[in-house]
């Protein structure tokens, strides 16, 4: 069995390619940077340089060549789909930056091309694999806040001050907007927190009109049981990625859950438990790229043959609430699902 990926970057010129999942490729303990895809390789070249090991190529000649075992797709989001469903007709495995899909529909077609072609297909969210939060479900379920009742998730990352409109999240034939960029992690973490899927949702939005994209969201999902997050994200305020876990005994705080820097300037996890009587504990881990944790935790499941660790089915019903979030925020109601 080989020990190691051969990995291609389709859309080398990504910056989620080249400041995140290309390093962690590289500091990876089971893969290579084997190739990069471009739509101009010339220009590539001219823009970045030649990239040390790795051949640079077409999207096309990527699909076709024999000596990549895994393709890592950082396109913009209306370019997953047609691109991932190429590579599972060149039977290539595919890690797929978040949102796998434009909609539920479409990420349901996306997981349907792989299921035939029996491949692997991941969505890329790197979060899910840092090891703080094996801790937040260890510390819930040896009941320190007791019965989980409520979550709250927020991210944002300040790109108003003054926003580039060359950047593809301003662009709605592109499939831009804060809900799908970043709203899918807010979705995801509350899921995770849950362990259950949204009743129904209720959302809101803020849209530029400049750009005709959502910048600024949040909403209020109902979970089983009596229970609820509340989540938002945002293009214009800066640098925050956190989420709070309210039980009937206590709740814990995870200030640095969805993003904790690229490099050598990733931080450690904190962990903040506060009881009922206010009583503090702090917690920390050592830093730990979640990037590079998810191109191993991908190319270990090729390897071994294993079903991949986040499902496409998951993908789907994340898609879905997004779908509904973005409903309600349309219609101004309520949404079941």
């Amino acid at each position: 069995m080989a020990k190691m990926i051969r990995w291609g970057v389709l859309g080398g010129s990504s910056w989620i390619a080249r400041d995140a999942i290309m390093p962690g490729i590289r500091k990876s303990r089971n893969g290579v940077l084997e190739a990069l895809a471009s739509r101009d390789p010339a220009e590539m070249r001219r823009r970045f340089g030649e990239e040390p090991g790795a051949r640079l190529m077409s999207y096309d000649e990527l699909l076709a060549d024999p000596a990549i075992d895994a393709i890592y797709i950082p396109l913009p989001n209306s370019m997953h789909a047609e691109w991932s469903i190429k590579a599972a007709a060149a039977g290539k495995p595919v890690l797929c930056e978040k949102p796998l899909g434009l909609n539920a529909a479409e990420t349901a077609r996306i997981a349907e091309s792989f299921a035939r072609a029996g491949l692997p297909l991941m969505e890329s969210f790197m979060y899910r694999f840092h090891p703080q939060h094996r801790r937040v479900r260890e510390i819930i379920d040896n009941g320190a806040i007791g019965d989980v009742l409520e979550v709250r998730v927020h991210l944002s990352n300040d790109m108003m001050s003054p926003p580039d409109p060359n950047n593809v999240r301003f662009d709605p034939a592109l499939g831009g907007g804060v809900l799908l960029d970043m709203g899918c992690y807010m979705v995801s973490a509350s899921r995770m927190i849950m362990q259950a899927e949204p009743l129904s949702v209720r959302g809101w939005h803020k849209i530029d009109k400049r750009f005709g994209v959502d910048v600024a969201c949040g909403g209020i999902l109902e979970f089983p049981g009596g229970r609820m997050a509340t989540v938002s994200c945002s293009f214009e305020t800066s640098g925050l990625g956190h989420y709070s876990v309210i039980g009937r005994k206590g709740m814990i705080d995870v200030p640095r859950a969805l993003v904790l820097g690229l490099g050598k300037f990733v931080a450690e996890a904190l962990i903040i438990t506060v009881d009922k009587n206010g009583k503090r504990q702090e917690e920390t881990m050592p830093a730990n790229d979640h990037y590079q944790l998810v191109v191993e935790a991908f190319a270990d499941a090729l390897l071994k043959g294993e079903p991949v660790p986040l499902s496409p089915q998951d993908s789907i019903n994340n898609a879905k609430v997004l779908d509904a979030l973005a409903k309600s925020m349309t219609e101004g109601r309520d949404v079941m699902l």
